[in-house]
């Protein structure tokens, strides 16, 4: 008997250890002690954020918060998929705001508990841009602590040779004379101004350009022609997608106050590729041009569309450049001011060991933190101002939180990059004849709404 029960006793212990040492018994898991930080800017930026974060966060004190600076290249999502597969991070993940809808599933929502002790209700604290890119279906998927909104870059020497032509020009003519002196001390207020000034912005050596007026009109040399292009159809109202995001809108006609039907979208692509068109009086730019950043500091535009990281790549590399600020041009008084919301949204994977934290990091980074990163940034805040959107008080000036009022995105579903390109894709084909402006606009609809609707990646 005392044999037997010794042999069950040595066979019980053996399987107790073997259940032990491989895993398949219960086990208290290790608390994890880091967290991994993905962003785009300077680790400077993020230093004093992490270090009072911790201080004002009992749950992170002893944690290890890691800040790795990423660059926004074609590898970047694959990348970060794959390290977040792996285990390695991130657990704060710095992504575009077009990219939330595309990866929801992949997120984690922002817990209540976050929300309430961090006093946010989103409608009442952020600017529209952030609710519309970050919130569906009554979660929240990201935050950022400020929006970034599409301006003008221009070079004043050039505005003042501009002057001394127009002078030259019209030196008969008070009126035209004086009407383009406003406009070229102020910068173009609209869209009709832009057009009349851009003539004498402009510097011909027989049929080629030295001087170009504006950066605007190709695909291939204009750092950001999909936001130009989406900014000017929604200026002149242009629905983008069907409400169901199933189908591409944006070749469609819309109804105007007289209930007639106008094509929109394509008005805004034939306006866009008018600027490479040699036949058009605004011809001004055209794809054998050097990059529109190259250009601009080679004195060989006058204007350029951007962000605002790129004063502080000015600022940086070249800090003898005289450049100024300005908002974009709106079509003018009859439809609403529009501008074009473009930033980082900082949004918490669903493999993350540690979702908690991470959503209180970004709760603290987009409030008690804000203003720090804006100062080092140089954008806008993302939240609500009380500060109001005016026609006449537009021009030069860099953005403010007017502009965040003003500012809008559009949903891209799942395929925000390939959308961009068709974009692209449809300007080139105008600008090389191969289609029409309709026909270029169905072509891109058609791919858009394939995307749209496909079920698989």
């Amino acid at each position: 008997m005392r044999k037997t029960i010794k042999i069950i006793g040595t066979t019980l212990l053996a399987l107790v250890l073997a259940v032990t040492l491989t895993g398949c018994g219960p086990k208290q898991a290790a608390k994890p002690n880091s967290l991994v930080i993905w962003g785009f800017v300077d680790e400077d930026v993020f230093k004093p954020i992490i270090k009072d974060f911790k201080s004002s966060n009992s749950a992170a004190r002893s944690m290890d918060i890691k800040y790795v600076k990423k660059d926004l290249n074609s590898s970047y999502e694959n990348e970060a998929l794959n390290s977040i597969l792996s285990g390695q991070g991130p657990d704060v993940w710095a992504i575009p705001n077009d990219w939330v809808y595309r990866h929801k599933e992949k997120l984690s929502p922002a817990p209540p508990t976050v929300l309430k002790n961090s006093r946010i209700v989103m409608r009442d604290y952020f600017v529209d841009p952030i609710i519309k890119d970050n919130v569906f279906d009554s979660q929240v998927y990201g935050f950022s602590p400020s929006v970034d909104i599409l301006q003008a870059f221009y070079n004043p020497s050039l505005f003042d040779n501009a002057q001394t032509l127009s002078r030259k020009v019209n030196e008969n003519n008070e009126e035209q004379r004086d009407r383009i002196a406003k406009i070229l001390n102020n910068f173009p207020v609209t869209w009709n101004e832009f057009n009349q000034a851009v003539p004498y912005l402009t510097v011909r050596n027989g049929p080629n350009i030295s001087v170009a007026g504006a950066a605007i009109g190709t695909s291939n040399n204009v750092s950001h022609p999909a936001n130009i292009l989406s900014l000017l159809m929604l200026q002149n109202q242009t629905k983008m997608l069907s409400d169901d995001l199933s189908q591409a809108a944006f070749n469609l006609p819309v109804k105007n106050s007289a209930n007639q039907d106008v094509f929109a979208g394509r008005n805004a692509l034939d306006f866009y590729t008018g600027f490479s068109d040699p036949g058009k009086p605004n011809y001004t730019w055209n794809s054998s041009m050097p990059s529109d950043v190259e250009a601009f500091v080679q004195g060989k535009v006058a204007i350029i569309f951007g962000y605002s990281s790129l004063a502080g790549y000015f600022r940086q590399l070249y800090p003898n450049f005289n450049f100024e600020q300005a908002k974009m041009p709106q079509v003018g008084e009859i439809n609403t001011i529009i501008d074009f919301a473009h930033y980082t949204t900082y949004a918490v994977p669903e493999l993350s060991p540690v979702s908690q934290t991470a959503w209180e990091f970004i709760a603290y980074l987009s409030t008690d933190a804000a203003s720090t990163y804006q100062s080092a940034t140089k954008e806008i805040s993302s939240r609500l101002s009380d500060e109001n959107a005016n026609l006449k008080e537009r021009g030069s000036g860099a953005a403010t939180t007017a502009q965040t009022k003003t500012a809008q995105t559009w949903n891209k579903g799942r395929y925000p990059v390939e959308i961009d390109n068709l974009f692209r894709g449809a300007i080139d084909r105008v600008n090389n004849h191969s289609q029409n402006s309709q026909a270029s606009l169905d072509t891109a609809a058609a791919s858009t709404t394939e995307l749209l609707r496909r079920t698989t990646w």
